[in-house]
């Protein structure tokens, strides 16, 4: 035990024995003193498809390792959805033809080595467009080369004839699909266009409207509900065993009801679930209940076309675990989220936010786990694919918690957050709920990381300030 946790517990002996204020949402005093948080089993939400990130760039980092990385990643994490970018024929920016041979190994060499990590089980597979290959783009480059001058022109899909070429477009997909499964890859989930609503040069782009002809950065763009229509089609008349489900729009963020105006422009029988990103803020970190309003917004949306929400990327400039773990848990009781991906699995030291940093590509080269790597495994580690969230009642507003339960109703498992600058001790009341064994893992401070802890000798739970704490209840 750490000196800072031992003058903590001997304070609270002193506190108990004097008359403590109370702690309600609204207007709590805030000093270190008895939370309560209280679980209803029988008040059921979203279901879960689970959590995960992407190797869609840098996989290079990655691929050729044989070290024990692979364990960390997949097992150890608890992570469950794997996001991988299609690169068929578009990892050249020009020059490519509908003959052009698939090279995509590396990320086909991850998803091998994490199957294999995982007992041959490989992780759910989502896999996103960053664009078109460059012989379907209007301005005939799947990003502008480096350095070209600024004037580059944005790109949308080509024009066949009198309109745009949705049906080569999806041909696309269907054959990038069939390419990727020849190579043992089969996507669970797929995207049909990463960002429609940004363009930039800095990286691989294609602009679509939520309506076609509209005008986005000087351009007239292709319509993202008729390109959606048209794959969802291909797919479905196509031989592939396996049927991805399709979810979008994917948008950057949802800023100005930027998903609701796309979802106007499509058939939401066609989409398996409403996806989108969490970028546009005017801030480089934002305060994580900036985000209340619009995930609230979302997720009434997504209610009333009876579908789940995913948000499939984010990660600021300089995250932090315990913003991240906030930032995950109101998307989880706000927007009710099936499934939250983080962006960087992987990534070079510069900037150091993937959850793992690698130094190089050389296989043997270190690596570090970074912070926002515990933030995920506080939820993804303890439950699974098909567990369900279900209600929680904290006495201080404070304290976060977000609780779930397996399919078989056997385990359950509750987050914790403390976002207050003070202290808790918090009890835990699991209503009806029935098990034999009670576990804890804690992240505190500047490096406890999901460390097992006991309770104190009440069965209260001490969490510091800005702490994670997953609390797991099993047969």
């Amino acid at each position: 035990m750490n000196s800072r946790l031992a003058l903590l517990r001997t304070a609270r002996g002193l506190l108990l024995g004097a008359a403590l204020a109370t702690c309600a949402c609204g207007g709590a005093a805030e000093e270190p003193a008895n939370v309560s948080v209280v679980i209803d089993t029988t008040a059921t939400h979203q279901t879960l498809v689970g959590f995960g990130a992407a190797v869609a760039y840098q996989p290079s980092l990655l691929s050729d390792r044989t070290d024990d990385i692979y364990q960390v990643l997949f097992v150890d994490s608890g992570l469950d959805i794997l996001r991988l970018g299609n690169w068929y024929q578009n990892q050249d920016s020009a020059d490519t033809t509908p003959s052009t041979p698939f090279t995509d190994s590396a990320q086909v060499q991850i998803v091998k080595n994490a199957a294999a990590a995982r007992g041959s089980r490989p992780p759910k597979i989502l896999m996103s467009a960053w664009s078109p290959p460059a012989y379907l783009k209007s301005n005939g480059v799947t990003r502008p080369p480096r350095g070209l001058d600024a004037t580059a022109t944005p790109g949308t899909l080509i024009r066949n004839g009198d309109g745009y070429a949705y049906s080569d477009y999806a041909d696309w997909w269907v054959r990038s699909l069939q390419a990727y499964a020849a190579q043992g890859v089969a996507p669970d989930y797929i995207s049909i266009q990463n960002e429609p609503d940004f363009y930039t040069r800095g990286w691989e782009t294609c602009l679509w409207g939520p309506n076609e002809g509209a005008a986005m950065e000087g351009i007239a763009t292709a319509g993202y509900g008729q390109a959606l229509d048209a794959v969802y089609h291909a797919i479905q008349a196509s031989t592939l065993t396996s049927r991805p489900s399709i979810v979008g729009p994917e948008t950057t963020g949802f800023l100005d009801h930027v998903v609701q105006k796309y979802m106007d422009g499509l058939d939401p029988g066609q989409l398996g679930a409403i996806a989108h990103h969490l970028y546009g803020t005017t801030e480089d970190n934002p305060n994580p209940d900036w985000f209340n309003g619009p995930m609230s917004a979302i997720g009434k949306a997504a209610a009333a076309a009876g579908l789940p929400t995913f948000m499939t990327e984010y990660s600021p400039k300089a995250p932090t675990m315990f913003d991240t773990a906030w930032l995950i848990n109101n998307a989880l009781t706000l927007e009710n989220v099936s499934a939250y991906v983080w962006w960087e699995l992987i990534w070079s030291p510069m900037p150091p936010t993937g959850l793992v940093t690698i130094e190089s590509a050389d296989p043997s080269s270190p690596y570090t786990i970074n912070d926002t790597y515990y933030a995920l495994k506080h939820f993804a580690r303890w439950t699974d694919p098909g567990w369900v969230r279900v209600d929680t009642t904290s006495s201080l507003s404070a304290v976060r918690a977000s609780a779930f339960v397996s399919p078989d109703g056997s385990s359950l498992t509750l987050v914790l957050l403390n976002t207050s600058a003070q202290d808790h001790w918090i009890a835990v009341n699991p209503g009806p709920f029935t098990s034999a064994s009670l576990a804890v893992y804690r992240s505190s401070g500047a490096s406890e990381r999901t460390a097992s802890v006991a309770l104190e000798s009440d069965g209260s739970l001490l969490l510091p300030s800005r702490s994670i704490a997953t609390m797991t209840y099993t047969p």
